[in-house]
């Protein structure tokens, strides 16, 4: 039986961010966004919009960004801009 034992959020190491190199990327591109300006993603061939707009929402939630996002009328092309940083 493992031992277990409620102890204070401050004596806990902090939980490792692990990022992928992909998550890496999209952060240094919202990162470095401008007022005035949009990123324009493509997803790889062999992946989907969808799942390019789950790795854009899951970067922006660990990172406390608030992010707008929309596709073209095609829905291969997704549009990505900062509201809040």
């Amino acid at each position: 039986m493992p031992r277990i034992e409620t102890i204070k959020a401050s004596d806990a190491p902090p939980p490792p961010k692990k990022m992928s190199k992909a998550s890496q990327e999209i952060l240094r591109a919202i990162t470095q966004l401008k007022k005035d300006e949009v990123l324009r993603m493509q997803p790889d061939p062999d992946k989907s919009l969808r799942g390019l707009k789950t790795a854009v929402g899951r970067v922006a939630s660990r990172n406390d960004l608030k992010l707008e996002t929309w596709s073209d009328e095609a829905g291969d092309v997704l549009y990505v801009r900062k509201v809040r940083s």
